[in-house]
């Protein structure tokens, strides 16, 4: 009698467990550090350094850059890596992404509004430029870092981009 108690109590201590964790939230992955990395990809990273962290790409194209020349570009899904030239050598230059997915620990990604931006990024500005509406972190200079959102004329976010500020 004893025994099946036993079994029962540890029984009705399971099925608690369980209830608990799957009503327990999933937790959010960020997947987007503005100034650093999109869904682990660096600026400056290599091709294989790439791929090691993203995998096959869908896409692997060399294009025509108006300031770089010739670029390769390769994409997984909705995200986007551009490097400073053709060989396995040239480092990441751009990183950008239209996907829904990619989220700062904030929550912050494509399809927020300019009002959640400006409420949970520390040091963003926003702008309009020749019809252009953006917000953005880091310094338009030259060598450095900028994370740029673009912003719709509804005042959503449609793409973030990482890019090492070339001229």
């Amino acid at each position: 009698m004893l025994t099946l108690r036993r079994s029962i109590l540890a029984g009705l201590i399971t099925a608690s467990a369980i209830a608990l964790f799957a009503s327990a939230a999933p937790a959010r992955v960020q997947s987007l550090v503005p100034q650093k990395s999109l869904r682990g990809l660096k600026i400056g990273m290599v091709a294989s350094q790439v791929r090691a962290v993203a995998g096959t790409p869908t896409s692997n194209k060399i294009v025509s850059h108006p300031l770089l020349g010739k670029t390769r570009r390769m994409r997984f899904g909705k995200v986007e890596a551009t490097f400073r030239g053709t060989s396995g050598g040239a480092p990441v230059v751009n990183l950008s992404t239209t996907s829904r997915n990619e989220r700062t620990s904030g929550g912050i990604g494509v399809g927020s509004s300019e009002k959640q931006l400006a409420a949970r990024l520390v040091g963003e500005r926003c702008i309009t430029e020749l019809g252009y509406r953006h917000c953005y972190l880091g310094k338009w200079t030259p060598g450095f870092v900028v994370t740029d959102f673009s912003v719709s004329k509804g005042g959503r976010v449609t793409r973030i981009t990482l890019g090492l500020v070339i001229d």
